[in-house]
């Protein structure tokens, strides 16, 4: 499994206008191009940000790909799903 593959494919669809066409048209086609395994496409086609996060990706990253993906008016359901767990302790 790669961190490093999971984080380029995050990094260039965000500021590529190109590549985060691409992403948002087709996710699975565009993860396909990173060398991911199955479980790690999967965090990032289910925007599971947790499992991206405790998997070693940056947490930075994960939120702008997020923001891409859900838009900025719902930021806040980012901010509350990566607190969750500090609300829980």
């Amino acid at each position: 499994m790669s961190v490093n593959a999971m984080e380029m494919a995050l990094w260039r669809a965000h500021p590529n206008r190109d590549d985060c066409q691409r992403f948002l048209n087709d996710r699975a086609a565009y993860l396909d191009g990173f060398g991911m395994d199955d479980a790690e496409k999967r965090m990032i086609l289910n925007s599971d940000v947790m499992a991206q996060i405790g998997h070693g990706v940056n947490a930075l990253l994960v939120m702008m790909v997020w923001q891409i993906v859900h838009g900025m008016a719902n930021v806040g359901q980012y901010v509350e799903t990566v607190n969750a767990p500090l609300a829980a302790a």
